[in-house]
């Protein structure tokens, strides 16, 4: 059974590079990656690429690919903007070199 914890506990990505996020995956039941999941985790790759004072306001997320529970996910960030009203980041969620899921976000 999976605690509400240990769900949160996932959108604890390990850092590779200031643009670059490793996830791992939970299963709850699907037999592959939870959609909710990846998209929580690369917003969560997108936060921490700006600053704390920015909150997201607009996303738009495409699911290309279905995830494999056993293979983490590797969170790519692409600073579009960085302005003085608004930061724009797209985020690309990829495993064995696939693009399985697609976010742009909003700050």
């Amino acid at each position: 059974m999976t605690s509400v914890q240990d769900l949160l506990n996932l959108l604890v990505l390990e850092k590779i590079s200031d643009t670059e996020f490793n996830g791992d995956s939970k299963t709850i039941g699907s037999p592959n990656v939870f959609g909710g999941q990846v998209l929580a985790q690369a917003l969560s790759a997108a936060i921490n690429t700006v600053p704390a004072d920015r909150h997201v306001h607009s996303l738009h997320s495409y699911f290309i690919l279905p995830g494999n529970l056993d293979i983490p996910i590797i969170f790519q960030v692409d600073r579009i903007r960085d302005g003085g009203s608004f930061t724009t980041r797209r985020v690309k969620a990829i495993q064995q070199g696939r693009e399985i899921f697609l976010m742009s976000a909003s700050f």
